[in-house]
């Protein structure tokens, strides 16, 4: 398992800045953040379902959880209720004021939940094709504030995010991933 400060290291490597001369570690942090983020929205916005929980709720109306990136499904007696919109006389969910209205209590969301966000010291639980796209994805914001010419690694990045989305929406093994030899960061 790899560590936030493990990759910060291969990053400053990587950029020349092993003296953390041009660069603090909290500025490598966020470029990481930026990477969870998005590689969030990569997923989604290719429907791919990712790091799903879930909540029970008793009340017919439940707080957005502030975690939640979007609604994988609602079930409740067994059945998954459909989403309507707030005028829709239908059954179903509707989100109206940073709450879920549900048409009965006693319901299970589940939802895809925002990947966790790392400190200096903590472990990274992804999988280790994800954290080469973080890896990727930081060094190149850190090039690019140094106003290197990027066109190559930007061609990477896309061809690795583009294998995580292909790997992820064919449910084909993360090992599969692991074959991809074509970036050179």
């Amino acid at each position: 398992m790899t560590n936030m400060q493990n990759l910060i290291e291969r990053i400053r490597i990587k950029i020349n800045d092993t003296a953390s001369f041009e660069f603090q570690d909290n500025e490598l942090l966020s470029y990481i953040h930026e990477g969870l983020s998005m590689l969030e929205m990569l997923m989604l916005s290719n429907k791919v379902q990712f790091n799903i929980t879930y909540l029970y709720t008793a009340s017919s109306i439940c707080p957005v959880p502030e975690d939640m990136l979007e609604i994988h499904k609602i079930v409740s007696d067994n059945k998954e209720m459909p989403l309507k919109d707030v005028t829709d006389l239908s059954y179903g969910y509707y989100i109206l004021n940073n709450s879920i209205i549900l048409p009965c209590a006693n319901a299970e969301i589940y939802y895809i939940k925002e990947f966790e966000r790392c400190n200096i010291s903590d472990d990274i639980n992804l999988p280790n094709i994800y954290i080469e796209y973080l890896y990727n994805n930081a060094v190149i914001k850190a090039l690019s504030r140094l106003e290197f010419n990027m066109e190559n690694e930007k061609n990477e990045l896309m061809q690795l995010s583009s294998l995580i989305i292909k790997t992820a929406l064919h449910k084909n093994s993360i090992y599969q991933m692991k074959r991809y030899n074509g970036y050179a960061l």
